[in-house]
This record gives C-alpha cells, structure tokens and sequence, in this order.
C-alpha cells in the first residue's frame, strides 16, 4: 500500500457504533445541514472565481479566500459523512477544524502553477466524473449500512472503509476544483506515513 503526504487528506477517528434512533431518521435529520449547504455552496462558488483570479494573478491562494473554501470543503465533508453513515454524531454547521470524527486535513495556501490554475476546471474534469463513480459507491455503502446500523448498532468496518475513501476523493476533488491545491486527487488506498503532522492521507483508525 503506498505511503503519501498529499496537502488534503482525510483522518478518521470513528468508532463505528451508530445510534439505532438517528440512523433510522437520518435523512430527516440531515435535512437542515442540506439546505444550509446549499446556500454554503453558491456562496462558495461565487468566492471561488474570486480566488481564481486572485490565484492566476498571484500564484497563491489569499488566506482568507483559502480558510473560508477550507471550511466549505471541511463542512460538505462533515454533512455527507453524516448523511451517508460514515460517522454518527451530529455535526456542526461551521465547518470548524478538528471538530468531526471524520475530519478533511487541509494545508494552507501553496504557490501554485498558474498554467494548471487557468485550466483548472478543464483538468479536473477525469477527477469529477471519477468522483460521481465513487459518489455512487458512497451511495449503496449507505444503503447496506443503514440495515446493518439497524440491525447491530454499528457499521461494518469494511463499508466504514470504503465510504472513507470515497469521501477522501471527494474532498480532495473538491479541494483541486476550488484552488485550495494544485495536487491532482488520488484514487487509490494510501497508508499512513508517520512523519505527517497536520495533514493525513487516510483514517486514523483504518487506512483507506
């Protein structure tokens, strides 16, 4: 398994027990975080054509356009992993650092090349439509799961896994997309590597 220190990653300190009651109601209960998000998000997007041409004119993100789509992407993390049964408590709604047990690893702002930033969304184009493959991976790991949450008030650790490495591409994805990186997502398992400090390739508790 190979051993990466990607500028986003993905750590997870879940461990694995699902609350009967929110599971059966999960998608109730996440509907606040849905519509939040989606207001989140055009905003996000509007900020994010911002920071492209501060980006392509600077050759680094702005801090406070890059903290602000940091905490986006860290938020959109915390409602799926939430929604799709990847983690079990209730997130919050800012988007916070540390504050999830499945918890999207962001570096600051890098210098970036402006040739890769000014054709981003053509580049990334491969990554969204693996991303929507691993989106509908995400989806029957939430569907199996549910039973399983149901039926033994955990989640099997082998879906946990899979739905952890879904989310990691999404958010790695997500991060490319919005200039947060110029490091193309990587779809494959990694291991953690000790050295790594504030960013992480893979969960904490189970490598993905």
């Amino acid at each position: 398994m190979p051993v990466r220190a990607d500028p986003i990653g993905l750590e997870v300190g879940d461990d694995l027990r699902r609350s009967r009651l929110t599971v059966f109601f999960r998608l109730l209960l996440v509907l606040p975080h849905l519509i939040w998000l989606t207001l989140w998000a055009i905003l996000a997007y509007l900020v994010a054509i911002v920071n492209w041409f501060a980006t392509l004119f600077r050759g680094v993100s702005p801090d406070g356009l890059h903290r602000f789509l940091a905490a986006y992407v860290r938020y959109q993390n915390h409602v799926y992993a939430y929604m799709f049964l990847i983690a079990n408590p209730f997130p919050g709604f800012t988007g916070k650092a540390g504050s999830y047990p499945v918890e999207p690893l962001i570096e600051g702002p890098r210098p970036q090349n402006r040739w890769k930033v000014f054709f981003r969304l053509l580049l990334a184009l491969p990554a969204l439509l693996l991303d929507t493959a691993y989106g509908g991976l995400l989806g029957v790991v939430a569907l199996l799961g549910w039973f399983a949450s149901l039926a033994n008030g955990r989640m099997p650790l082998g879906m946990r896994n899979a739905g952890a490495l879904a989310l990691r591409y999404a958010v790695q994805t997500n991060g490319y997309l919005l200039l947060l990186t110029d490091s193309y997502p990587y779809s494959g398992p990694t291991a953690i590597r000790p050295d790594v400090g504030e960013v992480a390739q893979s969960p904490v508790s189970a490598p993905v």
